[in-house]
Order: structure tokens, then C-alpha cells, then sequence
């Protein structure tokens, strides 16, 4: 791999994806000093023993939160603990969070995110930075009447015109009113909703009852006379006009008897993230059975409080080979990069294309390419270089 002074360079490699399930040999990838790829043509020199794979895309992420200073696996109590650790913290701490968490996002591999940004730095940070990204304003009051939760989506959109491409997070069924909801979906195309993660999600939901109840009620959330809607989450959404194109649903954990198929019908997505799955020692949903369903299906890596491998796609995407051992490399890959780029709305990130930014990877090369492909789904092979926009990160052969 050469890089000429001035800007831009060129890489010779054994093997090229340049989409999940296409794969060039022996071709030489050349990018500008504007960090877009101005040829990819097939390489008349030497060839490096390596493989270029198009960057990763993490599809929900929460770059500001940072580790706890104690591990807690029990859901309510984790949310307690981040809710106290985020009131604690400064603006230098946030950013100093933020370039770690940035930082982390590139050495594993991902070089676009749907970040969920509760301050609005995060949203600063990324204009800032050479990260494609969808950057979702984050929403939460289940206590705001219509008038309210207007004027919270208006203040959040005006802060995120910064952003290459804002969107908005109504938090949670159980941390967001129907009135902040409607909102929402009627200013913002792009939605991420947490849902149905949890069985105590879908009991509040159903019958008003359960530690979310509690939680609401110890922090003064809960609207006097509430009435639980007395259905689960999915058709809670339904209801409220936001399961539609353009929501991506995170985690999915609980889905109902009928809920896929809502959600296929709809043309929303589903974001998962294999890091907390393990972190909560919760079971795999059936993401085999909603793909069947052509429900597009993404990775991420939601946060460093909730993830031992913290905000790498190259570990989310080994523990999704895992979990989902049935899927196909091309089909895990394509989680990383061309469906969670279309869950977050960013046309043209996890595939190579002339023209197209300059954002990939190299890694080590195996045998072949249909090698190769299964060799870095399941983590194997070391990654070697990240590009992104045509600046380069290197890292030692055995990361």
C-alpha cells in the first residue's frame, strides 16, 4: 500500500469485495486526495498477500457513553447506573469520550455509524470528523403532552443541521409519550426506536406494570391517570404511525406472535447487537427467520457500558458467525456493511464503487476469496489497515 505525499494512494491486493457477495481478484484500488476512489483496476505489479473489504458499518451506537466503573448485567439497574454516570459528566469528559469512542470505531473496523446522541456533541464531533454517519438526536419524556413534545423536536432538529445526515431517537416505548412519538415521525424521516428488548418492555406496554412502571414513577415520568396502551411494542408503534421506512428498530429481543410480519410489512429495518446479547446473557432472536422475511437485518455495537469488545464491528460481526451459524459469510457481511448502511439511510457506505469514498479495509488474504470472506466473518484474519475518506490508520499484525 503507497500513499503519495500530496494526498490519496493506491493499494495492489489478492482479493477485492467490493459488496458483500462480489469479489474482484488481483486488483488495484487507487483513491484521491479528496478520499474518493478514482479507479479500481485489475493490478499489473506486485500484488500484496492481502484483502480489501469495504469499511464497516455500525449501525447503532452510543458513542458518548463510557464504560461503568462497575459492570451491571441486570437491564434496569444498568440504566439507572448510566443515567447517574451520564449526569456526572463534564463537557471535556464528553469530548474526551467521544475521541475515544471514535477512535474505537475505526481500529475495529467500521467507518460509518447510526450514533444515538443524547447531548448534541456527538452530533458536532461527527460533522467534524471523517466518519459517515446518521446522526439520531435522541428523545425521551414519557410525561410530554403534544405542545411539549413539539417544541422538543423543533429545539433537537435545530441543533442537529450540523449534522451530514440528522435523525431522531424517540428513546423507548416506555421512555417516550404518544404525543413525542407523533412528533417525531411527523418532522424526522429517519428514526431509531429501542424495542421490544425486554419482557418487563412488553408488561408495562400490556398491563402498566412491572420496574418500568417504578422507574417512571421514582423519577416523576409518569402522567397522572396512565393507562397502558395493552398491546406489545411492535403494535404500540403500529398504532402511533412510526413503524414505517426509515425506523430502524434496535434489539427485538421480545418480538410478539405477529410482529415480524408487521414489521416486513412496514419496510422498517431491525438493528442487533450481538455485544450486548452476550453482555445481558440474553438468548438470539431469530434474525435467520426475519431475513427469510425480507426484513433488512443490521449489526452494531451499542455502547462501551454494555459491550466487553466496546465499539468494535469486527468482534460483532465474529459473534454474529456465532450466533447465527446458518448464515451465509456474504449474508453476515452484508449485516455489516450494505444493510446496515441501508437501516441508517447512508446510500453507497459498506460497498467500493469509483467514484465512492474512499473507505475500506485490509486485512490479511487466505487461500481464496470465498476463504477470505469466511475467514473475517469469524475474526480470524488480522486487520491490517482502515481507511477512511482516504486517510489511513495501520495497526500491529496481530490486531
Amino acid at each position: 500500500m503507497t500513499e503519495a505525499p500530496t494526498g490519496g494512494g493506491c493499494v495492489a491486493a489478492r482479493h477485492v469485495a467490493i459488496a458483500p457477495d462480489r469479489w474482484l481478484a488481483c486488483r488495484e484500488l487507487v483513491w484521491d486526495r479528496g478520499g474518493r476512489i478514482v479507479a479500481l483496476r485489475r493490478a499489473t505489479g506486485r500484488v500484496a498477500d492481502v484483502a480489501v473489504l469495504p469499511g464497516l458499518v455500525d449501525a447503532h451506537a452510543h458513542l458518548q457513553i463510557e464504560p461503568l466503573s462497575r459492570a451491571e448485567r441486570a437491564f434496569v439497574p444498568w440504566v439507572g447506573a448510566v443515567m447517574t454516570a451520564r449526569a456526572a459528566i463534564s463537557p471535556a469528559r464528553e469530548r474526551a469520550a467521544l475521541r475515544a469512542g471514535l477512535a474505537q470505531l475505526l481500529a475495529g473496523g467500521a467507518t460509518a455509524v447510526g450514533d444515538i446522541d443524547a447531548t448534541g456533541a456527538a452530533t458536532a464531533a461527527l460533522a467534524a470528523a471523517a466518519v459517515r454517519s446518521r446522526a439520531y438526536r435522541e428523545l425521551t419524556g414519557f410525561h410530554l403532552d403534544a405542545p411539549a413534545a413539539r417544541a422538543l423536536v423543533r429545539e433537537r432538529l435545530v441543533r442537529a443541521r450540523g449534522a451530514l445526515a440528522p435523525g431522531l431517537s424517540p428513546h423507548a416505548p416506555y421512555s417516550v409519550s404518544p404525543a413525542l412519538f407523533r412528533a417525531a415521525a411527523a418532522r424526522a424521516r429517519w428514526l431509531a426506536i429501542h424495542c421490544a428488548e425486554l419482557p418487563e418492555e412488553q408488561e408495562f406496554l400490556r398491563r402498566g406494570t412491572g420496574p418500568f412502571r417504578a422507574l417512571l414513577e421514582r423519577l416523576g415520568r409518569l402522567p397522572a391517570g396512565f393507562r397502558a396502551p395493552g398491546v406489545g411494542a411492535v403494535r404500540w408503534l403500529e398504532r402511533l404511525g412510526v413503524l414505517r421506512p426509515g425506523t430502524q428498530l434496535v434489539h427485538c429481543q421480545e418480538l410478539e406472535r405477529g410482529d415480524a410480519a408487521r414489521v416486513a410489512a412496514a419496510g422498517a429495518s431491525i438493528a442487533v447487537c450481538p455485544g450486548a446479547i452476550a453482555w445481558f446473557r440474553r438468548e438470539a432472536p431469530d434474525v435467520v427467520g426475519w431475513r427469510a422475511r425480507g426484513i433488512p437485518v443490521a449489526l452494531g455495537t451499542d455502547s462501551r457500558a454494555g459491550n466487553a469488545d466496546g465499539l468494535s464491528m469486527r468482534a460483532a460481526l465474529a459473534k454474529a458467525a456465532a450466533l447465527w451459524p446458518s448464515l451465509a459469510p456474504a449474508e453476515l457481511l452484508a449485516m455489516a456493511t450494505t444493510d446496515a448502511a441501508a437501516s441508517i439511510g447512508l446510500p453507497g457506505a459498506g460497498r467500493l464503487a469509483v467514484g465512492g469514498r474512499a473507505d475500506f479495509i485490509v486485512v490479511d488474504a487466505a487461500v481464496d476469496a470465498a476463504a477470505t470472506l469466511r475467514g473475517f466473518v469469524q475474526g480470524e484474519l488480522p486487520l491490517r489497515t482502515v481507511v477512511c475518506a482516504g486517510r489511513t490508520r495501520r495497526f500491529a499484525p496481530g490486531r
